[in-house]
């Protein structure tokens, strides 16, 4: 679908990508949560109900980013431009003010506290990735587990496992045939619960990116789930996004974050 273009001088009609939060199971299932932010209500809301909307006007698909948008008349087109376009921008001034929903990354992959070490290892090389949120059941942050995190309990591991020994009734058999006095023991896996920093510092989607800019210097942190309302996990905001953003609105030509498939 064509993104609607100026219609007799007029601005195009704002854009609003579709955010979609991407949560690991410890069974290695994914479910998709897709979301929206909507600048009049300053919330996000599900797709569905933006369609419902009477303001709502077509969803747009851009080849290029492979991103989808709301397209709809939701309040300025300054503002929808930047969303729809992140390389313009161009002779504009830095805007301090300006919304984690349009600087954050959209696309963020969360796991569950019981999701293996190997499996968080997987999923960081797969997707290109540092780092990412730990989320309960309701799909809110409880920790966030990182790269470092994954070397460290490596390094601690070594070339030994955690086991612990496995007591069997007299009526049970033994999974090997061993002798009197010795003992089975079973591996323990290391759990994303085990090696994440519990303590989650986290900014609501709304706000700005000087706050959460001098949040993260003054923690010394690299990255910030970003969450809506509800608590729950919608975008997640990097250093790198701000440095995008400040190289951005300084006038230059950055391209979007690389993938990795």
């Amino acid at each position: 679908m064509m993104s609607p273009g100026p219609i007799n001088g007029e601005h195009p009609i704002p854009h609003h990508p579709i955010r979609s939060a991407r949560i690991v199971g410890d069974d290695g299932e994914e479910s998709v949560v897709a979301t929206v932010y909507c600048p009049l209500k300053e919330r996000s809301t599900t797709v569905p109900e933006c369609e419902s909307c009477h303001r709502f006007h077509a969803l747009h698909f851009d080849a290029a980013s492979r991103t989808t948008s709301v397209v709809c008349h939701s309040g300025p087109a300054s503002r929808g431009e930047e969303r729809a376009d992140p390389l313009r921008g161009v002779g504009r001034p830095v805007n301090p003010e300006a919304p984690l929903a349009d600087i954050m990354t959209r696309d963020v992959v969360c796991v569950r506290p019981e999701v293996t070490v190997d499996e968080i290892t997987a999923l960081l090389v797969r997707h290109g990735i540092s780092g990412m949120p730990v989320v309960d059941a309701e799909g809110k942050p409880v920790g966030m587990v990182s790269r470092a995190d994954v070397l460290r309990a490596a390094q601690e591991r070594g070339d030994t496992e955690e086991s612990e020994r496995l007591t069997l009734r007299r009526d049970e058999v033994a999974p090997l045939d061993i002798e009197q006095g010795f003992h089975v023991y079973e591996p323990v896996e290391t759990t994303a619960r085990d090696i994440m920093t519990p303590v989650v510092l986290q900014m609501h989607e709304s706000a700005s990116i000087r706050q959460a800019a001098s949040l993260m210097a003054y923690e010394g942190v690299h990255r910030l789930p970003v969450t809506s309302d509800d608590g729950k996990v919608v975008g997640i905001l990097s250093a790198l996004d701000v440095l995008r953003w400040f190289g951005r609105s300084c006038g230059y030509l950055i391209p979007p974050a690389r993938k990795r498939a």
